[in-house]
């Protein structure tokens, strides 16, 4: 009975630390440019879907972006992509309200804003 709770105690803690492990994947360099890069294809992909007048992707689009931002920490949290960010907000409450092509031409700030911050990090 007593080698069963040890055993079970050590599975559990072995599973916290392999669960932890993953959560904070993206606080290592690579992980944070991988979901840099997601950031930038969503919001490309939402700017798109807007442009096409299509409100659904767009909002899809931008929400995917979002949650990959949220992943992004460290210096690469920087100030410029905090305002890229508040910018899409903005594309978004557009979308929602189905003005399409004013969200396309705010997106398109989004994008040309991590454009420069990617061009501006170096690997």
């Amino acid at each position: 009975m007593k080698m069963s709770k040890i055993s079970t105690v050590i599975s559990s803690a072995f599973l916290a630390l392999t669960v932890s492990g993953n959560v904070f994947a993206a606080e290592n360099a690579e992980g944070v440019r991988e979901h840099f890069a997601l950031t930038q294809e969503k919001t490309k992909e939402a700017q798109a879907a807007a442009a096409a007048g299509n409100k659904d992707a767009c909002l899809v689009g931008i929400k995917a972006a979002k949650q990959h931002y949220k992943e992004i920490t460290g210096n690469a949290a920087s100030k410029a992509l905090q305002d890229a960010i508040k910018t899409l907000k903005v594309g978004q409450e557009e979308c929602e309200k189905g003005d399409t092509a004013k969200a396309a031409t705010t997106i398109g700030e989004v994008v040309s804003a991590l454009d420069a911050i990617r061009s501006s990090v170096k690997d």
